[in-house]
């Protein structure tokens, strides 16, 4: 799968987006980290789970730099 996002806001040092499958089985699933370029740009390449479940949503937080295994950090993007 392939995801881009638009117009974010730059991060705090130390913080990165992640980007979460918001899975049927599993709730979420780690997609990926990402720091946005140039003019707010985010993108992400990464692979739908198969065993997760339905996907329900999409999901960009805020996290600590390297991701972690689960949320914690606000919820920018649904």
């Amino acid at each position: 799968a392939l995801f881009y996002a638009f117009d974010l806001a730059p991060l705090p040092e130390g913080k990165v987006y992640e980007l979460w499958w918001i899975t049927e089985k599993e709730g979420p699933v780690n997609a990926g980290v990402f720091e946005p370029g140039e003019g707010g740009l985010g993108r992400v390449e990464t692979q739908v789970p198969s065993d997760a479940g339905a996907i329900q949503a999409a999901a960009v937080t805020v996290e600590p730099a390297g991701g972690v295994p689960k949320p914690t950090g606000p919820m920018v993007l649904k």
